[in-house]
């Protein structure tokens, strides 16, 4: 009777790791497809700590879901930890780590996720600065982004 048990118990643990993989593998398949796009730009701070100067700010991101279904992401099973920002010519901006456990984006639709936090080392962005001038400028259209997301504590980068 007890070997029963534990065998059916050990189905259903199986079934149900079986069954969040398949969410995860469908959950990152369709963020991939989600485009990340700056909206508003707001409370920008210079300081300085441990000797190096940096630049904080806040965000507001259009996460615009192009696809025919519902994006809903929960955190049991992903995380959207981090977005990493570059511009056209692929160089590095800055970073923000939201550990975002609730997301939630209609089909063929978007949400705007406010006062996201972005923090830029100074020095970096200085170079990174000049890099843009003399590539030829900068837009808001040309930023691209890079999510970085944990799937059952395993971290992902997914270009957008």
């Amino acid at each position: 009777m007890k070997f029963q048990k534990i065998a059916i118990a050990g189905g259903i643990i199986v079934l149900g790791i079986y069954l969040l993989k398949e969410k995860a593998k469908k959950l990152t398949a369709q963020f991939s497809e989600v485009k990340i796009l700056p909206v508003g730009f707001k409370n920008l701070d210079g300081k300085w700590n441990d000797g190096k100067p940096f630049v904080t700010f806040n965000l507001d991101l259009n996460f615009i879901n192009p696809t025919l279904q519902k994006f809903t992401a929960d955190g049991v099973v992903i995380t959207l930890k981090k977005l990493l920002f570059y511009d056209k010519n692929n160089v590095f901006l800055g970073e923000s780590t939201l550990n975002m456990t609730s997301l939630s984006i209609p089909a063929k639709s978007s949400t705007i996720v406010r006062n996201v936090p972005v923090i830029l080392d100074l020095q970096t962005t200085i170079v990174n600065a000049i890099a843009i001038i003399n590539k030829g400028g900068f837009s808001p259209e040309n930023i691209k982004t890079e999510a970085v997301i944990s799937v059952f504590g395993l971290e992902y980068k997914l270009k957008q």
